[in-house]
């Protein structure tokens, strides 16, 4: 059973019927080409019905061989080329301030938890694969289609990354000579100076051979293969290095409810403070309490003045323990699963398992 014929336009059934009738009068195609141009039919027009005219089969559309799609694939990769590069460089930075602290400097805020560590190595986590992805379709359709390699995209963006990786190898030579001359070299400068030049120089050497090398050399497949497997090396032993400094993501998760632990304590002391003073300033003459200390967690919560607080762990639920001693002495107590060891709130500071924390009503200085 034959399909049913497809629409068609108007003005594209006439154009087909009067091609038949042309041809039926004897009119060979460039006459009918000439009739119809000169009547205002497009040129595409023309050669498609002419063609149908005369074949019993369409003319097959070409191989998409650039444009959009191939400024897609080259675009995608060195952006995340760039991407995978400055992550590198900045933890391998940042993993040699930690181990070579410079005294000349502050680095108290290397006591950090590591997110800005966490916020690269995500990034290269992500875009270093699909870098290693579109590098490889790239070099798949470029050996197919050895004209490919000459895409002006593609030179362009590679003569782009191979000025920008030669501008910092030479900004790199030119600042460890001036810290020569000054005479400030140390180990950590150093170090960082052979980094650059290593990630940079290898950037640089792959791009300027690709170029060099035939598509179908074998060579090309070779430095191809070798500059992958060493790129991949690299990227997964920063990123291991990275989990070690800022911690795996388990990891990660119970320092961040030891937070939420020590943020809770500081609101339950908050409150119980707020209760005991409530209508009266405090000062350092004051030698008793106005109103009495909560007697209890749940009294706390029902007579917050400010905000109310949370007075129970948030991962097993279990309410915190709240111990009054005197008349103006309580301590509050948590089980934690970090230690917590900052320079900064050491008031806060804890061991891992069950610690107290011990305060006097009289003692206004919120801690």
């Amino acid at each position: 059973m034959q399909a049913p014929p497809a629409t068609i336009h108007p003005m594209q059934h006439t154009l087909k019927e009067f091609i038949a009738h042309a041809r039926s009068k004897g009119m060979d195609h460039q006459t009918i080409r000439i009739l119809l141009l000169s009547s205002g039919w497009k040129e595409k027009d023309v050669v498609e019905g002419l063609t149908e005219a005369t074949l019993d089969m369409p003319v097959p559309a070409p191989e998409d061989r650039g444009g959009a799609r191939e400024a897609f694939f080259h675009l995608l990769a060195f952006v995340t080329l760039y991407a995978s590069v400055v992550s590198v460089l900045v933890l391998l930075f940042e993993y040699l301030n930690r181990l070579f602290p410079d005294a000349a400097f502050d680095y108290a805020y290397y006591n950090d938890n590591g997110s800005m560590i966490r916020w690269f190595v995500a990034t290269l986590i992500v875009s270093f694969p699909i870098f290693l992805w579109m590098s490889r379709i790239i070099a798949h359709e470029i050996a197919k289609f050895p004209e490919r390699a000459w895409s002006p995209v593609r030179r362009w963006l590679t003569y782009l990354t191979l000025f920008v990786t030669a501008g910092i190898l030479v900004g790199d030579g030119i600042t460890l000579l001036f810290y020569m001359l000054e005479g400030e070299i140390t180990i950590r400068f150093i170090l960082k100076v052979l980094a650059v030049v290593a990630v940079a120089g290898m950037v640089f050497s792959y791009y300027f051979l690709s170029l060099k090398l035939p598509a179908r050399d074998a060579r090309s497949t070779t430095l191809n293969r070798a500059y992958a497997i060493t790129a991949t090396v690299i990227a997964v032993g920063v990123v291991l290095w990275g989990l070690f400094f800022a911690g795996t993501p388990f990891g990660q998760r119970l320092v961040r409810l030891d937070e939420r632990r020590v943020n809770d304590l500081r609101s339950i002391q908050y409150e119980v403070y707020n209760i005991a003073y409530q209508g009266t300033d405090r000062g350092p003459r004051v030698t008793s309490l106005p109103n009495p200390l909560p007697a209890n967690l749940t009294y706390v919560v029902e007579n917050t003045v400010n905000n109310r607080p949370t007075i129970t762990d948030p991962d097993t639920g279990i309410p915190y323990e709240y111990v009054i001693h005197d008349e103006t002495a309580f301590s509050l107590c948590a089980t934690f699963s970090t230690v917590r060891d900052q320079d900064y709130d050491v008031f806060w500071n804890h061991p891992v398992g069950r610690h107290c924390y011990e305060f006097d009503a009289l003692d206004s200085m919120m801690k």
